[in-house]
């Protein structure tokens, strides 16, 4: 990926930065709507820091490229304290509904649709989180890190329940679709080895009754872990494949397959809204 805080954006009002804000690494990616081959990608390291909103604070701040004056920004960053609810629950009723659920987290508590799904998600971040991305991005649109692949997958559902692994190097992101396309779970987990990712998404597949012969398992992420996990999984489940690459990301740019699926989803999606 490109580095981090030599990036000499042309007009950035034109341009739209999507930041996934993660727990070691804040990636992110710079496109102009409309505009082939535009795509830039970059990351910056999440340091130590006194508390983690804090790190967050110091990477972001030390990178130039993040702070300039864009047309638009979206901000990707969550937790594994979560819930999909519902469409219709309101904000309140949704932020009622996490505290509940999690009373000993006192972080902000963060809403957002998943249109394509007919759900709301409601999660938390750490405190203060929302008021640092707010003064520093100009208020913008923040969506838990599932919310792309959710969105993503519903769109291809149909005619078979289907389980999807976005792999990075040490951590998975699953959804599940039914038949019908309803979302079943929307989850993260960390793994140190291909067998313990394995065996968190054949639990799964367990859980939820799906069909050894018949349901699929789409493989998307970092080619690595993909390659570790596939002769793994197929010894228990026959349709074991590579997600297709969405071809519309390649038109954002060359280097498409650089960035991480999410914010590259996340690009795709905001471009059909």
């Amino acid at each position: 990926m490109q580095g981090n805080s030599n990036i000499n954006i042309p007009h950035p009002g034109s341009w739209n930065l999507l930041v996934h804000i993660g727990d070691e690494r804040i990636h992110y990616v710079l496109y102009v709507p409309g505009a082939g081959d535009s795509l830039v990608v970059g990351q910056v390291a999440v340091g130590a820091g006194a508390t983690p909103l804090q790190a967050v604070e110091d990477a972001v701040l030390d990178t130039p490229v993040l702070l300039d004056e864009y047309g638009s920004v979206t901000v990707l960053a969550g937790s594994n304290h979560h819930l999909l609810l519902p469409c219709g629950t309101t904000d309140d009723q949704a932020r009622t509904l996490l505290r509940a659920t999690y009373p000993s987290d006192d972080g902000d508590a963060c809403v957002c649709q998943l249109p394509h799904n007919g759900l709301t998600m409601a999660w938390t971040l750490p405190r203060g989180m929302q008021a640092f991305l707010g003064r520093t991005f100009n208020y913008p649109a923040v969506y838990h890190p599932l919310y792309p692949l959710c969105e993503h997958c519903r769109t291809v559902a149909g005619g078979t329940t289907r389980m999807v692994l976005n792999l990075h190097e040490r951590s998975m992101d699953m959804v599940i679709h039914d038949r019908e396309g309803n979302l079943l779970t929307a989850n993260s987990y960390a793994f140190n080895h291909a067998e313990d990712a394995a065996y968190l998404a054949l639990h799964a597949w367990r859980t939820h009754g799906m069909d050894q012969l018949a349901d699929e398992l789409q493989l998307m992420g970092d080619g690595a872990p993909r390659a570790a996990i596939t002769p793994l999984l197929r010894k228990y489940v026959k349709y074991v494949m590579p997600a297709i690459y969405p071809a519309a990301a390649l038109r954002l740019g060359r280097n498409a397959m650089q960035a991480p699926l999410e914010l590259i989803l996340l690009a795709l999606l905001l471009c059909e809204s």
